[in-house]
């Protein structure tokens, strides 16, 4: 049976902060921000930053319920969670496992997995879509932190769960390098920039980004958002309507509510198609020009189901 090392260093979930001793520890999501998303979430308000981060917290909740208590799960997030590890073959060794360079740095890896005595870190993510980039450096610091801490283990599978409402998906992610990780960590030591190295500027000189990915993937959210709580506000609005007809209530006011019915009728309407087939001459003596702004059209593609 696999034992993990437990860390000396002691998390404080109420504040979020690590100590080893009397030395308070950096944790890992702020430096990665800093160091290789410096945009991310920079146009996103607070308040929706705010309700996004009660959401994942409920989420990580549930899922860590389920594997601790091997009781139903309370969400369908937690119901995929749970389809995903038995269905990839894993049990769950820790939740919530705290580990650390010993030093300067610590986090909490959200899942250790197990399999046949092969180890996989696990992240759950729950926002609108998953940034895979940003995963794979996330475990792979956990995983460096992880084989330092278990020298007699070593990790070998990286996965992000992405659970979004009905929606899940279990991504494998790609290690990156002990010494690509080393470097990370030493420029964030020394308040040096990883992104202005010769390296990372090659790697970005081909993209055009207009807006951070994350604004993108909240205004999607939101979207989705308002999709699915439309049929919802028809549905009331219909309801409300046949009620008022039915029992002859021109105004029904709540305090908080106040509706109102137009009675059925007929309206009259210029028909500007006709009167310029018509008269065509005529037409053109009123026709006026006005300046208009520019506009947007977004078009949202639809997912493709078989990916």
């Amino acid at each position: 049976m696999i034992e993990l090392v437990k860390s000396n260093v002691v998390f404080n979930e109420e504040n979020h902060t690590y100590f080893l001793g009397d030395k308070q520890l950096s944790g890992i999501t702020g430096m990665i921000k800093r160091q290789l998303f410096p945009d991310k979430y920079k146009e996103v308000p607070q308040h929706i930053l705010e309700r996004a981060a009660e959401r994942g917290t409920r989420v990580h909740h549930e899922c860590q319920f389920v594997d601790t208590t091997g009781f139903e799960p309370e969400s369908q997030e937690a119901m995929n969670y749970l389809l995903l590890r038995t269905g990839a073959g894993y049990k769950t060794l820790a939740n919530e496992y705290t580990v650390s360079d010993g030093e300067n740095f610590a986090s909490n890896i959200d899942c250790v997995w197990e399999k046949n005595e092969k180890i996989a870190l696990v992240d759950v993510k729950t926002t609108y879509t998953p940034d895979e980039e940003y995963l794979a450096w996330q475990l792979s610091i956990y995983a460096y932190f992880f084989e330092l801490l278990n020298p007699h283990l070593k990790v070998d599978a990286l996965f992000g769960v992405w659970l979004y409402n009905e929606k899940s998906r279990l991504i494998p992610l790609e290690r990156k390098s002990d010494e690509e990780v080393k470097r990370l960590l030493q420029c964030e030591i020394e308040g040096t920039r990883y992104l202005d190295t010769e390296t990372a500027l090659e790697h970005k000189q081909d993209e055009v980004q207009l807006l951070p990915k994350d604004v993108i993937n909240k205004y999607l959210e939101a979207v989705a958002e308002v999709e699915r709580i439309q049929p919802f506000i028809d549905g009331f609005k219909d309801s409300l309507k046949r009620a008022m007809i039915e029992h002859d209530v021109k105004s029904w006011d709540t305090g908080l509510l106040k509706a109102t019915i137009t009675p059925a009728g007929t309206k009259k309407a210029f028909d500007t198609k006709k009167f310029q087939s018509d008269h065509p001459e005529l037409y053109k003596q009123y026709i006026k020009e006005t300046e208009t702004a520019a506009s947007i059209r977004i078009t949202l593609r639809k997912e493709d189901t078989n990916a």
